[in-house]
């Protein structure tokens, strides 16, 4: 765990943080949690009762896909998973995370590939530069996932970040990496510092990816990590609340609708009918 100065706390001693509550307690249950890996070392359901148990309210279950991409991608994620001590409003969703090390393999996100169809959300992990841009300009996605634990081997420029943020994509920082293992905190803190300074604190959610239910912490634990990160209190409420929801809904457009319009549309035109319909009844 972590000191108020940012460093380690002895094995088995007592921390006290000393930070301000984003929110009051019973807004709670509006945090989500959008990568929990499918694999782990704990079972999914340990992990789901150890994030309802720390005040979240929805997890996205993640399945990773690495090298050539089949045909048909089963989803494996298993969602909704059956736990009889969550709540019944606590929400589940699947996701898929492509993990890009070839142009070739992008294909499977140009938005008309039945590859994906079944996850709710998808977010992709560039290897490269150019399949960085090509995420952040033109491939149908709604996260951008990057190994910040390690150097990465490309420089995040501004200009694809900044396409990118327009085209309502979020870029995901998962902070267990923080907690297991000295040197790789110190470059999450590095590179998470200069995305936070190339984006100005946009388009950020922050997300777990434990593999064990320890290593899960409560988003108070993990507000007061994200000031080692440059967030201010209302950049770290975002992303650990209405960003996901943001993710959440532009991944529900980008399944549901072409190119975001044809829903839009439809609910355009029924307003004024619905509208009629009471002036009648009046």
């Amino acid at each position: 765990c972590f000191c108020g100065d940012g460093g380690e706390a002895p094995l088995g001693s007592v921390v006290v943080f000393s930070f301000t509550c984003l929110v009051e307690a019973s807004q709670m249950a509006d945090y989500v949690d959008l990568n929990l890996p499918v694999k782990g070392r704990d079972p999914l359901v340990a992990r789901l009762e150890m994030l309802h148990r720390l005040g979240y309210g929805a997890a996205a279950i993640n399945q990773t896909l690495t090298g050539k991409i089949p045909s048909q991608v089963p989803n494996t994620t298993g969602v909704p998973v059956r736990c009889p001590k969550l709540p019944e409003g606590f929400r589940q969703y699947s996701r898929v995370t492509v993990v890009l090390e070839d142009v070739k393999e992008a294909y499977v996100l140009n938005g008309s590939s039945p590859h994906l169809k079944s996850f709710d959300v998808i977010a992709a992990q560039p290897t490269n530069e150019k399949l960085f841009a090509q995420c952040c300009g033109t491939l149908e996605l709604d996260i951008i996932s990057l190994d910040l634990s390690s150097r990465l081997p490309f420089y995040i420029k501004a200009p694809p970040v900044g396409l990118a943020i327009e085209r309502g994509i979020f870029f995901e920082i998962t902070y267990t990496p923080a907690i297991v293992d000295s040197s790789m905190r110190r470059s999450l803190i590095s590179n998470a510092l200069n995305l936070v300074r190339i984006t100005k604190g946009r388009n950020i959610i922050l997300s777990s990816a434990a593999e064990t239910a320890m290593g899960l912490r409560n988003p108070y634990d993990i507000a007061n990590l994200t000031r080692l990160f440059g967030f201010s209190l209302e950049t770290a409420k975002a992303s650990l609340q209405a960003n996901c929801r943001a993710v959440l809904m532009h991944a529900h457009m980008r399944k549901n609708t072409l190119k975001g319009v044809l829903e839009v549309s439809i609910a355009a035109a029924a307003e004024p009918a619905g509208e009629s319909m009471e002036d009648d009844g009046e």
